[in-house]
């Protein structure tokens, strides 16, 4: 069966995605080095997740094809960091890459503006 690169891509990031939640969300199994190594397997370093322009930030993830659902999982990853390893700049990132999704995919989402509210 043939797959597509579309599709190739997607699972990869699906595992990734999979993969560092349970990094994030297990407490007795929490690594911050095994959080930053895995996220970087996604196409972003610690350095542009936490420093980069915004406006670069959020292109990467178009230009890497990044679904909505996956780019709103990996928010959820890094609030999830966030609150490990409390960090205001990443506290406010996080809340923009949900305004993004949201301005971007041209869809209303209560959820998203739910943890939006929540940061």
């Amino acid at each position: 069966m043939l797959t597509s690169k579309k599709d190739e891509i997607q699972q990869r990031l699906n595992s990734i995605l999979q993969r560092l939640s349970g990094i994030t969300f297990v407490p007795d199994n929490w690594n911050e080095a095994l959080f930053w190594e895995t996220i970087e397997e996604s196409g972003f370093s610690q350095e542009e997740i936490l420093n980069e322009d915004e406006n670069v930030f959020f292109q990467k993830f178009i230009e890497n094809e990044w679904p909505w659902e996956q780019m709103e999982t990996f928010t959820d990853i890094l609030v999830g960091f966030e609150k490990k390893q409390p960090n205001e700049l990443l506290k406010e990132r996080a809340k923009h890459l949900y305004q993004f999704i949201l301005n971007e995919s041209k869809m209303f989402s209560f959820e998203i503006m739910n943890k939006m509210a929540k940061l």
